[in-house]
């Protein structure tokens, strides 16, 4: 297999806005790019990132309406049993191919992309992952599910792989504007659930805007109406309504990024997270609670970025600092560097052919 270019197929059950997600469209934009048959198969909807996928790569949408059709299951085998590669993101996709390849026949190992970002918080083993996980070749964005698939499900070594997450770089000609004000512009990027601990960004918020000098851009799906309606209260019980603002429907991140002067990134787990990637590809300095993939692998060459709890003046002095600092220049250079040499599509790209090699040898 080493000299054929593999096929692959993709599958989700939607394109949503998503860790998840957006690492599908990246990976079959980077494999079509490097002359692969790359297809993806959505089995409800086609979702708002399809439109990010090369126009080259074909997107076959089952338009399932019951969850259980055997219709729908016998229509699913039918499309990917041509394919050398069958890879499966989230859990709830990964009970339906592998049931459905059960009922129709389909004996062909399934690649398992495993995203979950609560993993620090929730390592039960439920009982479809104590039976499915270890009959497929699990790819693992973080060492915290690697670790985990490992010690609680007890898999095989040969059959769990490590893939940090990459990025594709947004690269723009347009002039950043000079700045008209002295408001110092804050970023949070997550989709609106507890576990992004957006209330803390919050408390930070207030904590620094004794003369009104900070914005807060919050930039996320409100996937949690409550978890929304309680950071509403919040906002205005610590009186901070003209200095947050909300945007639900950004689909690209990067192109943004240009606006702020520093992120923050509050969740208190995490098995990437994207996000802090696309902040060292675009030069934009953040600070992070000490939890996720990304950091692990930065701790060491960007320790001023990092907080290892939630004591927020640790996190108004990393702030300060960052924004303060005459060579910002330096830190942006720095930042372009770890991103060169931890998140390049070319490694990105290599590791993933490794793993598809070594899966199929199984």
């Amino acid at each position: 297999m080493q000299n054929k270019k593999l096929s692959v197929i993709q599958i989700t059950d939607q394109l949503n806005v998503g860790g998840a997600e957006r690492v599908l469209v990246t990976l079959s934009n980077i494999l079509y790019k490097n002359g692969h048959q790359a297809a993806v198969l959505t089995t409800v909807a086609k979702g708002p990132l399809a439109p990010q996928l090369n126009e080259g790569i074909p997107v076959i949408d089952l338009q399932r309406k019951w969850k259980w059709n055997p219709f729908k299951m016998r229509q699913l085998v039918k499309a990917i049993k041509g394919y050398d590669i069958i890879h499966v993101h989230s859990s709830y996709n990964l009970r339906y191919v592998y049931l459905a390849c059960k009922l129709f026949g389909l004996k062909k190992p399934i690649f398992f992309h495993e995203h979950f970002g609560d993993i620090e918080i929730n390592s039960r083993v439920s009982w479809h992952q104590q039976v499915i996980y270890p009959k497929t070749i699990l790819i693992a964005v973080a060492r915290s599910i690697e670790q985990w698939a490992l010690q609680s499900l007890k898999m095989n070594r040969e059959s769990v792989f490590l893939l940090p997450n990459t990025v594709t770089v947004f690269n723009s000609n347009a002039a950043k504007e000079p700045k008209l004000d002295r408001i110092k512009r804050l970023l949070l990027v997550a989709n609106i659930r507890p576990t992004k601990h957006i209330e803390f960004a919050l408390d930070l918020l207030k904590e620094l805007n004794i003369n009104n000098q900070f914005h807060l851009s919050i930039i996320g799906k409100p996937t949690d109406k409550i978890y929304l309606e309680t950071l509403q209260k919040k906002i205005k019980k610590l009186e901070l309504a003209e200095m947050v603002n909300f945007l639900f429907d950004a689909d690209k991140i990067q192109p943004l990024l240009h606006q702020y002067d520093l992120a923050v990134h509050t969740a208190r787990s995490e098995s990437g997270p994207l996000v802090l990637i696309e902040y060292l590809a675009q030069g934009l300095p953040f600070v992070t609670f000490n939890t996720g993939e990304v950091v692990q692998q930065i701790k060491a060459e960007l320790p001023e970025f990092i907080v290892e709890d939630f004591n927020t003046s640790e996190w108004i002095e990393k702030i300060n600092f960052l924004l303060n600092n005459e060579n910002r220049d330096a830190i942006q250079q720095k930042m372009q560097k770890v991103f060169s040499d931890h998140y390049s599509e070319e490694e990105y790209y290599s590791r993933c052919i490794h793993i598809y090699s070594q899966g199929l040898k199984i």
